[in-house]
């Protein structure tokens, strides 16, 4: 889902582009979505907003409602490289 992956990668406190995974039936999706935070980066906080992020976007531009959103975290403490400018929550 090309689309959840775009919509995810809108946060700057991500070290790298998310990874994800659907399982899509009719109208219906669930999401697996891998992030990598950058410390010190509040971890719950990043995923809580992803999750809801991908949920409402996806159904916005697809029509597919989003029913569930696994979320796996990565803590990492490099920098972002190069990987999109653009700021969490747009």
């Amino acid at each position: 889902m090309k689309i959840a992956t775009e919509v995810a990668a809108a946060d700057d406190r991500l070290a790298e582009k998310p990874r994800v995974a659907a399982s899509v039936s009719g109208t219906v999706a669930a999401v697996r979505l891998g992030i990598a935070v950058r410390y010190p980066a509040p971890v719950r906080q990043v995923a809580a907003e992803a999750r809801e992020r991908l949920m409402s976007r996806v159904c916005d531009l697809t029509g597919i409602a989003v029913e569930n959103v696994d979320v796996d975290v990565r803590l990492v403490s490099e920098p972002r490289s190069g990987y999109g400018d653009s700021p969490h929550g747009s």
